[in-house]
């Protein structure tokens, strides 16, 4: 009986413990709401944040009858192939899949008078160079490649030609 006994005080005072440590465990959270330390925690909070206050300046448009991304970003931008950056603020799919009424958000782009006074008005092309590389690298885009194209026809026959060492009008 004095076993049976002493076996039910522990028992009882185990589950004291077990109580005592989860009121504890509770208070804890409580008291600090989530805000443990955790590495990339607080980069994603302030990622937030600046994304708030994108939303602010953020442009929206309905799409109309016959618009495209295409369009849209010819009028809104004035380089059709900005389209590009329509679709990753919009998270779209399939970019052939836009319809009239669809509300669009028009994302934030540096403006294109500041780039263009960075540019230099020429280039001499190095090893592994591309029209792509080189649009890239001064324009931010790519699909700029198509300008330094019709800048230098008469030197390039084809745009994949580049010679090491031509120099190019920017």
């Amino acid at each position: 009986m004095k076993r049976n006994r002493e076996d039910t005080i522990s028992m009882f005072l185990g589950l004291i413990v077990v109580i005592l440590f989860g009121w504890l465990v509770v208070k804890f959270v409580q008291k600090n709401k989530g805000r443990i330390d955790i590495p990339g925690i607080m980069k994603l909070e302030q990622k937030d944040e600046v994304k708030s206050e994108k939303e602010k300046e953020v442009e929206k448009i309905v799409v109309s009858k016959g618009q495209s991304l295409w369009s849209i970003a010819e009028e809104k931008y004035n380089d059709g192939y900005k389209w590009v950056e329509i679709v990753k603020e919009n998270k779209i799919e399939n970019p052939n899949l836009i319809e009239v009424g669809q509300e669009v958000v028009l994302p934030v782009i540096g403006s294109e008078v500041e780039k263009e006074t960075e540019i230099p008005t020429e280039y001499t092309v190095i090893k592994g160079d591309s029209l792509w590389k080189i649009a890239t690298q001064f324009y931010n885009d790519g699909y700029q490649w198509t300008r330094i194209w019709q800048n230098n026809r008469q030197k390039l026959n084809s745009p994949d030609k580049l010679e090491i060492g031509m120099t190019l009008t920017l």
